[in-house]
């Protein structure tokens, strides 16, 4: 196997061989690259696993080292290959590059180095060596091009998910809870597979999984209260939300780490806005509810009944605003609001722009 392939294909079917001897791991999803280097190395080795593969720290190892485990046969002969893996190795990459270089160009026939890094410039002579002789695997959320962007590829990963939860941790998994664990996640694969772990003490056969038990078992009552603040401020009562946000911020929470799952449910409002504007636009009939579906908004659960309801309470104008909001808000909490007693500021100046009694409609 040669060329440039996501971590799914991987996991799916790992090589048997890796032509050129050297593999690159790259993107930011740590689990995935964990589970790619161990599914590569059980495919390698097979059941001749005398050492298992030798795991160097990237910003301590050296070249000799790290070469000397790739050269060095087997104790008893055999096919069988050495397997050297840098981790975190963009230090050891930066450092050793023109080296690694040579090494494509001439590898050891006795074993494979893996590299694990986080940057990986595809305009870079090692990106498009490996790429042509060897092997590079994207460890990153699967994307689909949406013309000239990129887009999250949402089924993907959820249809993924979906087996993950039956091979992994042995329990059926629908597609609609695997949608709302991303969601609850932000689609972090390691987060996602701590959670499906946990939500495993909670089902049996006769378990129906839908999107309240997932939100009781992943959230726990800190998402929970964070998600009913939410409600709160786009159902336009202030009060409640600013209660709710001071309760959060009392147990320790920073802003930031509050603002992440604030922004990604209010985004969709601004999104539904979009859409609408677009069907008009396109002289189509205004369908608010495929609008919604389009935007982020689940069927299941009464959400999309009430995100419609909402919507309608944010208004057209706050709901074009949004964006803009939240850009302005991660910005101040990364800058001048980045102390917590300050970012607090920002959450609730946020929420009280959304108050029914506040803020044109």
């Amino acid at each position: 196997m040669t060329g440039t392939v996501h971590a799914f294909d991987i996991l799916a079917k790992p090589p048997k061989e890796i032509a050129g001897g050297i593999c690159a791991l790259f993107g930011d999803e740590r689990f995935l690259k964990l589970l790619v280097t161990k599914k590569i190395t059980e495919s390698l080795l097979g059941d001749d696993d005398e050492f298992g593969a030798t795991v160097f720290d990237g910003e301590e190892a050296s070249w000799a080292d790290v070469i000397d485990e790739v050269n060095t046969m087997t104790l008893f002969g055999g096919d069988t290959p050495r397997i050297a893996v840098v981790d975190n190795a963009d230090g050891f990459v930066k450092k050793f590059r023109d080296r690694l270089e040579d090494y494509v160009k001439s590898p050891p026939s006795s074993g494979v180095l893996i590299l694990s890094v986080g940057k990986w410039a595809a305009n870079t002579k090692l990106y498009k060596a490996i790429d042509k002789s060897s092997l590079q695997v994207q460890c990153v959320a699967p994307h689909i091009q949406r013309g000239r962007s990129k887009q999250r590829d949402d089924k993907k990963t959820a249809d993924w998910l979906v087996n993950w939860a039956k091979i992994q941790h042995g329990f059926d998994l629908p597609v609609s809870g695997a949608h709302s664990i991303m969601e609850l996640t932000d689609s972090e694969f390691g987060r996602m597979d701590q959670e499906l772990a946990k939500l495993s003490l909670y089902v049996d056969e006769n378990t129906k999984i839908d999107h309240a038990l997932i939100k009781k078992v992943v959230g726990g009552w800190r998402t929970e209260t964070m998600w009913s603040a939410i409600d709160a401020a786009t159902d336009g009562d202030a009060g409640t939300a600013l209660k709710l946000i001071a309760q959060l911020l009392a147990t320790g929470q920073h802003p930031l780490a509050l603002f992440g799952q604030l922004s990604w449910s209010l985004r969709r409002y601004a999104d539904t806005a979009e859409i609408v504007t677009r069907q008009q636009r396109n002289r189509q009939k205004v369908d608010l509810k495929v609008a919604l579906k389009q935007a982020g908004f689940n069927a299941w659960g009464g959400e999309l009944d009430n995100a419609s309801q909402r919507i309608r309470q944010l208004g057209r104008n706050r709901a074009f605003q949004m964006h803009q909001w939240l850009v302005e808000a991660d910005l101040s909490l990364k800058r001048t609001h980045s102390k917590p007693e300050r970012g607090r500021l920002v959450l609730e100046e946020l929420f009280v722009k959304m108050a029914k009694e506040l803020g044109p409609s």
